[in-house]
């Protein structure tokens, strides 16, 4: 569970966000869109040439407080975004061998660190970034 107002992860338990100060009670994540694994790929980076990929193994799950993404193999979470944390968040087309594939790529602040993660979905699944950044940019406290 997150904090709504400052995306630090709290205690279920908890009334107040212990950074924050806000209440968190009645603030129960909800599951509200998933996509994948098939024909969506996960990189840490804005896609490129060069660049590694998680293909097709990664599920890709948006609720009311964050998104993220966990590992079709073992179930981990391979990363995890709190919508509070977003600084940056595009939805663009990115050409790879294959033809047209439709990225969301996310920048966010992760503890000590700036950090980037793009979710590409090719096919009959391309249309699926794009609902999941309508659905972020609905729940950010500003749109981006």
């Amino acid at each position: 569970m997150f904090c709504q107002s400052c995306g630090v992860q709290v205690d279920g338990r908890d009334q107040f966000c212990p950074v924050c100060g806000k209440s968190i009670s009645g603030n129960q994540e909800t599951e509200l869109y998933s996509f994948g694994p098939w024909l969506v790929n996960v990189c840490f980076s804005r896609p490129g040439t060069f660049v590694l990929m998680q293909k097709n193994n990664t599920r890709i799950v948006l609720t009311n407080q964050q998104i993220y993404g966990s590992s079709t193999f073992n179930n981990s979470i391979r990363f995890q975004v709190p919508y509070a944390t977003i600084l940056a968040l595009e939805n663009f087309e990115y050409t790879l061998n294959l033809g047209p594939w439709n990225v969301l790529w996310i920048k966010y602040v992760a503890p000590e660190k700036i950090k980037e993660v793009s979710i590409m979905s090719f096919g009959s699944n391309s249309t699926q970034t794009t609902d999941a950044f309508k659905i972020i940019n609905s729940h950010m406290p500003t749109s981006l």
